[in-house]
C-alpha cells in the first residue's frame, strides 16, 4: 500500500481554540510511540481501532452480544462484559448499539478525503486567523500521510500546525517542516531515567529533534505538563531551563497543570489509570514553577483556558 494513501484518525475536533492561533480544526491521529502515565487521550496510543464502552449509557439490552461474531461480549445478570482479547474491533456491536454506549475509535482516511472533510470549516479559519492542526497520538508516526495532507493545505493557503511529542524519525520532521506554519512540541521531563519510567523512552530523540527544530524555526511553542512529584522539583525545573537556554529566543514555554480529565477514558477502554491517586497541582504551585523558569530566562506563558 502507498504509505500516503491512508491514515488512522480517531477524532476531528471543530472550533478548537487551544491548538494554535485562531479557531482551528484539530485532527487526532491514532498511534503514539510514548506511553505517558498521565496521558489524557489513551484512545490515541494504539495504532489500531479500539472499542470504547460507556457503562452509564448502556441499556443492557444484549443486542451487542447477539451480533458479535467473536463472542467477545456477554450481557448477563445486569452485567456487560467485553473480552478484549477476543474483540477484533470490527464495529458491528457499535453499529447495533441503540444507546451509543459502544463506540469504535479509529477510522481510515485518505489525504484528499480528510482535506474535503475539514475545509467545511474554512469560513471560521478565515475570520479568526485559524487553520488546521494535526495532533494525536503522534501525527508524525504517519509522516508520509501528514506531508501530503499538509501540502494540500499549503497549496490552498490554509494555516497549518503540528502538535508532536517529537519522538519521531528526523526525516519525518524534515519532510513536513516546509508545510508547517506552527510547531507545538511536548517536553515532559528533563531527567532521562525518570522520563523513561514515566513515558517509555528516555527523551534523547525528543531533545535532539527539538534542538534541531529550534535551529531552523522561531516561535516554537513548547508545552510541559506540570505533574507533582514527577517533574516539578526545583532541580528538574532548573535542568529543563538549562536545556532550553541555548534556544530561549526561539521557543515559548507553556506550563500545563496535570489534570485527571482522561481518567474515565481508561475505564471505557478496559484499562487501569496509571496515576490513580495523583492530584492536580494547586494554582500557586504552578505559578511558582512558571516564575522560577521565567527567572531563569525563559519565555513562559500560562496554559490556555
Amino acid at each position: 500500500m502507498n504509505p500516503t494513501a491512508s491514515a488512522l484518525v480517531f477524532d476531528v475536533m471543530r472550533y478548537a481554540i487551544h491548538d494554535g492561533p485562531g479557531i482551528r480544526t484539530t485532527v487526532f491521529f491514532k498511534g503514539c510511540p510514548l506511553r505517558c502515565a498521565w496521558c489524557a487521550n489513551p484512545e490515541s496510543q494504539k495504532p489500531v481501532p479500539e472499542l470504547s464502552y460507556t457503562a452509564g449509557s448502556c441499556l443492557l439490552c444484549g443486542r451487542c452480544a447477539e451480533v458479535c461474531l467473536q463472542g467477545a461480549i456477554t450481557v448477563k445478570d445486569d452485567r456487560h462484559e467485553i473480552r478484549r482479547d477476543l474483540c477484533q474491533a470490527c464495529g458491528t456491536c457499535a453499529q447495533n448499539c441503540p444507546a451509543g454506549a459502544l463506540t469504535l475509535l479509529g477510522r481510515t482516511v485518505t489525504p484528499e478525503a480528510l482535506f474535503d472533510e475539514v475545509t467545511a470549516d474554512r469560513i471560521f479559519w478565515d475570520r479568526s486567523g485559524g487553520g488546521v492542526t494535526l495532533s494525536g497520538g503522534e501525527p508524525l508516526a504517519q509522516g508520509a500521510f501528514c506531508r501530503e495532507f499538509l501540502r494540500l493545505c499549503r497549496d490552498r493557503y490554509i494555516s497549518t500546525a503540528v502538535e508532536t511529542c517529537l519522538q519521531a524519525p528526523r526525516e519525518a520532521i524534515e519532510a513536513v517542516d516546509p508545510f508547517v506554519d506552527h510547531w507545538i512540541c511536548d517536553l515532559k521531563i528533563a531527567d532521562g531515567a525518570r522520563h523513561k519510567i514515566m513515558t517509555g523512552v528516555d527523551g534523547t530523540v525528543i531533545r535532539n529533534n527539538l534542538d534541531w527544530l529550534a535551529g531552523k524555526r522561531e516561535n516554537i511553542l513548547v508545552r510541559m505538563p506540570l505533574i507533582p512529584g514527577v517533574n516539578d522539583p526545583p532541580d528538574d525545573l532548573d535542568a529543563l531551563a538549562a536545556f532550553l537556554a541555548p534556544m530561549q529566543a526561539k521557543v515559548v514555554l507553556e506550563i500545563m497543570p496535570y489534570h485527571r480529565l482522561g481518567e474515565s477514558k481508561y475505564e471505557r477502554l478496559g484499562r487501569d489509570y496509571p496515576l490513580k491517586g495523583f492530584r492536580p497541582p494547586a494554582e500557586d504551585h504552578v505559578e511558582s514553577a512558571r516564575n522560577r523558569l521565567r527567572n531563569l530566562g525563559l519565555q513562559v506563558v500560562p496554559a490556555a483556558r
